[in-house]
């Protein structure tokens, strides 16, 4: 999708839900959905203060634990610029996953020979799985089931 290579295939799979806009972990305090199981573990201890964060946005008041994560914050909340332009579009986003995420809506979409769904061909096999999970699962993308 991107062209990035990894050394292995958790961290291209891993990888792949950056491509995604399906966040399956929420937070069970606040409700917050995330795309991995560790960022929503993280973010949980949040919560009962068992993480430390330092760095403070001027601007809000909120803090975060890197400071990553607090320049993100800013470039992304705070900050009217947008580098990242759509070739086909006149949209432009603050971040390079935006955009990303942006331009799967302008790929050829094809249809699922399981239940018809049109989706990115990008995204076709992702979707497949969720039509292998065994009998009398119900496709949440679709709401149609395998069988049985």
């Amino acid at each position: 999708m991107c062209g990035k290579a990894f050394r292995d295939v958790y961290h291209l799979n891993r990888h792949k839900l950056s491509h995604s806009d399906e966040k399956p972990y929420q937070c069970p305090v606040c409700q917050q959905r995330f795309k991995r199981k560790d960022r929503m573990s993280y973010h949980v201890r949040s919560h009962d203060g068992a993480v430390h964060k330092p760095y403070i946005c001027s601007h809000c008041g909120k803090s975060f634990s890197r400071p990553d994560h607090l320049n993100s914050h800013v470039r992304q909340v705070h900050s009217t610029e947008r580098p990242f332009k759509c070739e086909t579009c006149e949209a432009a986003f603050a971040t390079k996953d935006r955009l990303r995420a942006h331009t799967v809506r302008h790929e050829e979409k094809v249809p699922c020979h399981v239940c018809g769904k049109m989706l990115s061909a990008a995204y076709i096999s992702d979707h497949m799985k969720v039509h292998s999970q065994g009998p009398n699962h119900v496709c949440e993308l679709c709401n149609k089931g395998t069988g049985a």
